[in-house]
């Protein structure tokens, strides 16, 4: 092979791994989104008794 094309796959395999970490974190990313859908509650109110419960009735007007 010549020079010219080595470094041509050289730059291809190189763009490839990129391509692959870049799927990898995107993959990581998105598990890490649906695993905090999956548990975070769809009513803050399922929680408010929780806050109650160690807390005052002030201190958990934020739900």
């Amino acid at each position: 092979m010549s020079d010219s094309s080595c470094g041509q796959l050289n730059q291809s395999t190189i763009g490839l791994q990129d391509q692959n970490r870049l799927q990898f974190i995107l993959g990581i990313v998105l598990c890490f989104v649906g695993v905090a859908i999956l548990f975070a509650p769809e009513k803050p109110q399922q929680f408010a008794s929780i806050c109650e419960k160690y807390n005052s009735v002030d201190a958990c007007q934020i739900w």
